[in-house]
Formats: C-alpha cells, sequence, structure tokens
C-alpha cells in the first residue's frame, strides 16, 4: 500500500501570493472548494464546501509564513461518500502538507498527502487512487487562480 501523494508544481507569481492563495480561507475557497466557513488558524477546525463531494472539516496544524501549510482531514468517496464534519483527529485521518520555495520561474509548490497505509484496508486502495487524481486537478487548479492573467 502506498503511504503518500507527492505532487509539485511551479507557478509564475511570488511565494508571498501562492502561501496566501493556500493559508486563506477566503482564497482557498476559490480554487480548491466551493467556499470555507472558519479560519485557518493553527489548532482550528474550518469546514470546505466540496459540492458535490459534501462537506469536510480539516484540522490546521501548522502554518509558517510563506514555507509551509499543513491540515489533517477525513476524506474519500469510498470512505466518507458524503463528507466528514467530525473531529478529523478523532478519526482514521491523513495529514496534507504545502511546502512553498522560491525558484527563478515564481515559486514552487509540493504537496504531499501522507498516512494512507494506516487508514482502514476497506477504503485505504481507493481513498489513494482517488485523492492522485484530486491532487494533480487541484494543483491545476491553484496554477489557474494565481497566475496573472
Amino acid at each position: 500500500m502506498n503511504d503518500k501523494i507527492e505532487v509539485s508544481i511551479v507557478i509564475n507569481a511570488p511565494v508571498a501570493r501562492v502561501f496566501a492563495a493556500v493559508s486563506e480561507p477566503s482564497e482557498f475557497g476559490q480554487w480548491f472548494a466551493k467556499g470555507v466557513d472558519g479560519t485557518f488558524e493553527v489548532g482550528e477546525q474550518p469546514v470546505i464546501d466540496e459540492g458535490d463531494y459534501g462537506k469536510f472539516r480539516l484540522a490546521i496544524v501548522a502554518s509558517e509564513s510563506n514555507r509551509y501549510f499543513a491540515y489533517r482531514w477525513v476524506s474519500g468517496g469510498a470512505f466518507v461518500p458524503n463528507g466528514f464534519l467530525g473531529d478529523p483527529l478523532g478519526h482514521p485521518n491523513t495529514l496534507v502538507e504545502f511546502f512553498f520555495e522560491e525558484v527563478p520561474e515564481g515559486t514552487r509548490v509540493r504537496v504531499v498527502e501522507s498516512g494512507f497505509a494506516s487508514l482502514p484496508e476497506a477504503y485505504a486502495k481507493a481513498n489513494y487512487r482517488d485523492n492522485v487524481g484530486g491532487w494533480g486537478y487541484q494543483m491545476a487548479q491553484l496554477k489557474l487562480f494565481v497566475e496573472p492573467k
């Protein structure tokens, strides 16, 4: 069983701009979800609206300005087909980490989602497969949202 997904892209924008798109609920709610209820302060548990996939509560676990942002969540259509509003820290979950690095072309963003091997076997593989495709899509959406038009 694969334990982590890793996707990296380069966005033609300053690190501060890309970090804001990921770490500010008002921006995250425009490219990743259909909206966010709550704040992205460490220790908070905002809810993101994924439309047809449901609403999901995140547990914000870390934020280092322009460098790193992380949350835990319970995701996957095979396990929670209508979303998950419980406490993600009290259930099998995965860790999503965003790493930001300044490069000559702008900003390299690397997202790593890990913890699939610790999920219940009944849905771990389907969750991994779904999220591999999901992160490819989401990172492309982030790039479209942030890059100057």
